[in-house]
């Protein structure tokens, strides 16, 4: 490696690490319970969230994501009843007003829908009816996370690619630092431009990777 790769490996990274400082500081935090943050599924989410998992010393946030509730979870939330520091803090959060979301394939009691008492399943999809008249919002794609009804349209293009004048392209403009991995996520296939606000700094790595790849830099 000679000495100006060197250099700018180190910017690079250097970059990376006020990219990542920034962003954690700029998002609202999304609590994840019962499951694992790290799961591909949650991986896109963190692109607009600080994504935690549960820890009882947590005391706020914007967003709950409940990825599993099983039968005695759905009863004790539908009763505004706890037993646990989870629900205890569901039910906070649904007190100050936050949204909670429960993804519908981790619902326990529908897996039983062919196999139960019809007056069984239906105790519990009235349960079911109990949380989303709390506020609770049953999804099926964390797609469908957002923040508010205003937002819902512009988060929504966080994750596929924004055409502009017919043009795929790149919407980095959240973005500080630009760096050279920022271009080389799965995303970045099929693009010709990439958007950076007016601000934003480019690092040299990735000025080349445009410049190779015939990309045009476009500030907005």
């Amino acid at each position: 490696m000679n000495y100006e790769n060197m250099i700018n490996t180190i910017v690079e990274e250097i970059y990376k690490k006020i990219n990542s400082i920034n962003e954690i500081e700029n998002k609202p935090k999304a609590v994840l319970l019962y499951e694992d943050n790290n799961k591909e599924q949650f991986k896109f989410l963190k692109q607009r969230f600080e994504v935690v998992n549960f820890e009882k010393s947590i005391r706020d946030c914007q967003i709950v994501i409940i990825s599993k509730l099983c039968m005695r979870g759905l009863c004790n939330l539908a009763v505004g009843h706890s037993v646990s520091d989870e629900e205890r803090f569901i039910l906070k959060m649904l007190m100050k007003g936050k949204k909670v979301y429960v993804l519908e394939d981790g619902i326990e009691y529908k897996r039983y829908k062919k196999t139960a008492p019809k007056a069984l399943y239906n105790k519990y999809m009235s349960y079911e009816d109990e949380i989303i008249n709390f506020g609770v919002e049953i999804i099926k794609d964390i797609n469908f996370i957002y923040l508010d009804d205003d937002k819902k349209e512009n988060l929504s293009k966080t994750k596929k690619d924004i055409k502009i004048n017919d043009e795929f392209s790149l919407n980095l403009t959240n973005q500080k630092l630009i760096s050279e991995s920022d271009l080389k996520k799965p995303m970045i296939s099929g693009i010709k431009n990439v958007l950076v606000d007016k601000k934003s700094i480019v690092t040299p790595l990735a000025k080349d990777f445009i410049r190779i790849h015939h990309l045009k830099l476009k500030r907005m």
